[in-house]
């Protein structure tokens, strides 16, 4: 999807799930056994791409995946997957569900608290977009097949232009990416490099 225009004036950045439970060797993903460590790499150029949107003034918004304790909110996540839920995933107050410590979200910086795939699904995702006019997407964090996928499709449907920098997003497998990536640039959303964005956000 190359013909996508981006305004800066309409942008916001997204970051998904980059959480200890996500992240970290101690998380209760890699606990379930998945190897975490390739999440790692994503972590400098988000880093990157959070300084370009606020040297921008641009808001950025932090979806974080949270379970209550008696896992009441998991719906089929805690049958598909109940050895994570065992272990205590992403359960709300808890280590596993805290944003890693190299991105902290900052005082001005938005946090919207889902418990499905999608950051659109029961949360207040579209009103906080809406109230701020945005109209453009830059999605970023993990994993690309599952909650970033799931949100990119999901924004798609509601009218919002997506752009996915590759360097930005990250599954635990090389194959999930790809097929996300084959399908984000064929119907949802425009995928670039870190540097064409920046490129973008600095027109």
């Amino acid at each position: 999807m190359e013909d996508l225009s981006f305004r800066l004036e309409k942008s916001a950045l997204l970051i998904i799930d980059m959480q200890n439970a996500f992240i970290s060797k101690d998380g209760s993903l890699s606990k379930m056994g998945l190897d975490t460590s390739r999440t790692l790499k994503v972590i400098d150029p988000i880093k990157r791409l959070k300084k370009e949107f606020k040297r921008c003034g641009r808001p950025v918004i932090y979806l974080q995946h949270i379970h209550r304790p008696d896992k009441m909110d998991a719906g089929l996540i805690s049958e598909v997957f109940p050895q994570i839920m065992e272990l205590g995933h992403c359960f709300e107050g808890s280590w596993d569900a805290d944003i890693i410590d190299d991105l902290k979200p900052e005082n001005d910086d938005y946090v919207v608290k889902k418990h499905r795939f999608s950051g659109f699904y029961h949360t207040e995702l579209d009103d906080v977009l809406r109230s701020l006019d945005i109209k453009i997407l830059v999605v970023s964090g993990v994993a690309t097949n599952v909650c970033v996928e799931s949100t990119v499709r999901d924004a798609f449907y509601r009218d919002y232009n997506v752009f996915v920098p590759r360097e930005t997003t990250v599954s635990f497998a090389e194959e999930f990416e790809k097929g996300s990536f084959a399908n984000f640039e064929f119907a949802f959303a425009r995928v670039l490099s870190i540097d064409e964005m920046i490129k973008l956000l600095g027109k």
